[in-house]
């Protein structure tokens, strides 16, 4: 890989793994028993010349708190004809969808930084090699 290409590359694949989690929390957050998972990014490992580092997803980790509980009401038609009702709960997503737009807006944010270092050095790149060749 082109040297300074590989700081920027890593955070675009970093990011776009954090934004595809939160979507996938954000379209489930109406789906009974769902867990938000959240991503972890650190440093990544130290590139040919021992400077560049990177970003990388260190881990997605599934949220262990609970979502809000509701009643299910379930109507039961009998043999005889009668009509019953059975009640339970169920636990709802614990999706927080403010914490999943603030999470997309920062990761869009780092992901067009990082697109932008990588057009700034491609067309750096570029006239690099017009002047030379």
């Amino acid at each position: 890989m082109i040297d300074g290409f590989g700081t920027p590359l890593s955070a675009l694949d970093a990011f776009g793994t954090s934004m595809a989690v939160t979507a996938n929390n954000v379209a489930n957050m109406n789906t009974d028993e769902f867990r938000a998972s959240d991503v972890r990014l650190q440093t990544g490992p130290a590139g040919q010349d021992g400077r560049e580092q990177g970003v990388e997803v260190a881990e997605i980790r599934q949220s262990s708190t609970h979502g809000p509980v509701r009643l299910d009401l379930r109507r039961i038609l009998h043999e005889d004809g009668s009509v019953s009702v059975e009640t339970s709960a169920i636990e709802g997503s614990n999706t927080d969808v403010a914490n999943e737009m603030v999470d997309m807006l920062t990761d869009q944010r780092a992901f067009e930084a990082n697109a932008a270092v990588v057009r700034a050095r491609d067309e750096m790149t570029g006239i690099l090699v017009d002047r030379f060749v």
